[in-house]
């Protein structure tokens, strides 16, 4: 049994609407569905609403249990199917964001973090229809999502086997619970940006569970910021990823093989025949002693 959300639609600043479905199904009886969101692909996961036999709920992000903030930021959804056999069989949709936008199947060896091995022969076009036997779910065009799985497997692979460093991502929190240690609701900002708790974000844990990304390093240029007492040389580097999951500005990139840490400062997107190839971030790298250093990124 398989499950997947089809749809995804902010209705507003405050709200989300999401409408899942299940195939293959081998069970009889009532299914329960938990909704979870998170702000990273990776986890953690907090339970929205529980549904049983219901195909269909909303986030209602207004609720001060969810401290949400704004939408502008990426917000990550699945759903946890618990069949009537009971809990030992539960399983998960695959997890998408706002944009309906989920990991891409790419045909081939050597998957990645949000890449996953197929068989090429599910993807046969059946004579009758003109479809695959198993499109993926989207708003566009089989053709389109063909020729954009193509394009995206491309580019994995020249990362996997010429020119890609892994990176862990660390998506920084914009919703949870609220330091208790430094957070002052008046200004609703952190006082301390060495703090223990929070990292200098204001929510507790600082950072979502850290994700594994295959990207390439672009020229980068050395900017010197220069005072009456000193001048500092900041490394600006641009390194380019696909397009999922997205990346946001005060998020924190980590090159695996030396533990260089970047905060990302902008980013924008390449597109080839309307169809989103990468996204390229601008980052500057965090000096030792910066308190991003202390934040664990060993994968969950």
């Amino acid at each position: 049994m398989k499950a997947f959300i089809t749809a995804v639609l902010p209705v507003s600043k405050t709200r989300v609407d999401l409408q899942w479905d299940l195939e293959e199904v081998t069970e009889s009886g009532a299914f329960t569905f938990e909704l979870e969101r998170s702000g990273s692909p990776a986890g953690p996961w907090t339970t929205v609403e529980t549904f049983v036999d219901v195909y269909l709920g909303a986030d209602d992000l207004a609720d001060e249990s969810a401290n949400v903030l704004s939408l502008s930021r990426d917000i990550y959804y699945r759903i946890r199917v618990v069949p009537p056999s009971g809990a030992a069989n539960e399983f998960y949709s695959a997890v998408v964001n706002l944009d309906n936008q989920a990991e891409t199947e790419v045909c081939g060896p050597d998957p990645a973090i949000g890449y996953k091995v197929i068989d090429p022969a599910q993807f046969e076009t059946d004579p009758e229809t003109n479809l695959t036997k198993r499109p993926l779910r989207g708003r566009s065009d089989v053709r389109r999502r063909l020729l954009r799985r193509k394009i995206l497997r491309a580019e994995y692979i020249m990362l996997k086997k010429l020119n890609g460093i892994e990176f862990y991502l660390l998506k920084r929190r914009h919703f949870g619970t609220r330091c208790t240690e430094c957070y002052d609701p008046t200004t609703r900002e952190s006082t301390r940006s060495h703090c223990d708790v929070c990292y200098g974000t204001s929510w507790t844990g600082g950072y979502f569970n850290p994700v594994l990304l295959l990207g390439r390093r672009l020229v980068s240029q050395i900017q010197s910021d220069i005072s009456p007492q000193t001048k500092d040389d900041i490394n600006q580097t641009r390194i380019q990823f696909l397009d999922y999951p997205r990346l946001d500005e005060g998020d924190i990139l980590v090159e695996r093989a030396h533990n260089k840490r970047f905060l990302v400062k902008s980013r924008y997107f390449t597109s080839l025949k309307t169809i989103t190839v990468h996204q390229t971030v601008s980052v500057s790298e965090l000096q030792r002693q910066a308190k991003e250093f202390d934040v664990s990124v060993t994968l969950p």
